[in-house]
């Protein structure tokens, strides 16, 4: 009798269990690409909305982070600092090519023409 309710107890948490796979997270798996070209975009418009540097790439990571933390919350799936590395370099060179491209004391499209 006390083998059967181990055995029913067993197989009651043993259907929750999920079959995931061993976690795979490359620095250049597939979707690298795609964290760098985002956070990219969205720190040269970062750098449109405000003056200070920090403050752009604070802004920049915001959709990475949110992205990261959806993440966490999926099955078979978890928060990847090395997705996070590839958001902070694309909005960190974002930032900064917003700033050298479009900002006032760098080269412009008024200052190219």
């Amino acid at each position: 009798m006390k083998t059967l309710a181990t055995l029913i107890l067993l197989a009651g948490l043993a259907g929750n269990a999920q079959a995931c796979g061993r976690y795979q997270d490359d620095w250049t798996g597939s979707d690298k690409a795609a964290h760098f070209g985002v956070s990219f975009a969205v720190g040269v418009g970062a750098s449109r909305l405000t003056t200070d540097t920090w403050t752009a790439f604070g802004l920049a990571l915001i959709p990475g982070v949110a992205k990261e933390v959806y993440d966490s919350q999926q099955d078979c799936n978890r928060f990847s600092w090395k997705d996070m590395g590839w958001n902070a370099a694309g909005a960190y060179l974002g930032v900064r090519t917003g700033n050298w491209v479009l900002g006032p004391t760098g080269v412009s499209y008024r200052q190219a023409f």
